[in-house]
């Protein structure tokens, strides 16, 4: 009977002292890549209960997707919020400004959402440290910014002494625009001696003009790839899918007089490594270094 009542008192004990995710581990739907591979970098993978058809990192998402472990909500400006409500998440993770109304919404059901706008990389930290506490991994996350900062601190040194170098970022070829003002690949593309063409208007990815490209003359150009990217659609609804080719951007009015063009410095870089505001930062700012450097 005393050593029943000891256990019974020991278990109450535990109850009242042990942190919330020792019982009940939090439902977390994902709405962007970056956030997936960022909650699972704090070893919170199972939390997940719903993620994007871009998800692609680490290769365990796509994989328990594939098993049909882990529902799929949507793409990024295509979620189905029925869908995200049917699995009855605790929080919900938003990113950047085509999915603020997402968020809005979501909030207004009585969903907790945590929305990262990505305008900069210290507003990038504080939220993997919102998403931490969230998660009730503090010290997890904590340790990651400080991984991504050093890293950074690293590349950064490595390029410190390389001659600036015009880069233009043509983020989608269809409706022409740049990593603005309000973009940590801003940031990211200076921190390695990239000077970004239009990078003062403000805004996260500003529009621009073809003909304000040639007469920026650019000595580097960035495309954006990723796997099965298909592309160019220049017509009908998939206008603007996929990527574009050399030989597309050769063919533009002028293109002659571009120097990125003229010296053959058209480049691709893997676009769903370089926009994930997360743990993959310092690859990312690896990648636009060798783009922009032709390493």
């Amino acid at each position: 009977m005393f050593v029943n009542r000891w256990r019974g008192r020991l278990l109450l004990l535990l109850v009242l002292v042990a942190p919330a995710s020792v019982w009940a581990q939090l439902r977390v739907v994902s709405l962007a890549p970056n956030w997936s591979h960022t909650v699972a970098e704090l070893g919170q993978e199972q939390s997940l209960v719903g993620v994007t058809r871009y998800a692609r990192f680490p290769d365990s998402i796509p994989e328990r997707v594939a098993r049909g472990e882990l529902a799929v909500v949507g793409g990024f400006t295509d979620i189905d919020v029925a869908a995200v409500l049917a699995l009855k998440p605790d929080l919900v993770l938003t990113a950047t400004g085509l999915q603020r109304k997402l968020q809005q919404t979501l909030q207004q059901q009585g969903v907790r959402v945590i929305h990262m706008q990505e305008r900069s990389l210290d507003e990038v930290y504080a939220k993997i440290r919102a998403l931490g506490q969230a998660l009730d991994v503090p010290q997890a996350a904590g340790a990651m910014v400080e991984q991504i900062q050093s890293q950074l601190a690293e590349v950064a040194r490595q390029y410190a002494n390389q001659p600036p170098v015009r880069v233009y970022y043509e983020i989608n070829y269809l409706y022409k625009c740049v990593p603005g003002a309000d973009s940590y690949m801003t940031e990211l593309i200076r921190l390695v001696g990239g000077e970004p063409v239009f990078a003062e208007r403000p805004g996260i990815a500003p529009a621009v003009s073809w003909s304000e490209v040639v007469a920026a003359n650019p000595q580097v150009m960035l495309m954006p790839l990723w796997p099965d990217a298909g592309g160019p659609i220049f017509d009908g609804p998939q206008a603007g899918s996929g990527t574009t080719t050399v030989a597309e951007v050769r063919a533009r009015e002028q293109a002659e007089k571009v120097d990125a063009v003229r010296l053959d410095q058209v480049r691709y870089i893997d676009s769903a490594v370089t926009k994930q505001a997360g743990p993959s930062i310092p690859r990312a700012a690896r990648l636009l270094a060798e783009a922009i450097h032709g390493g």
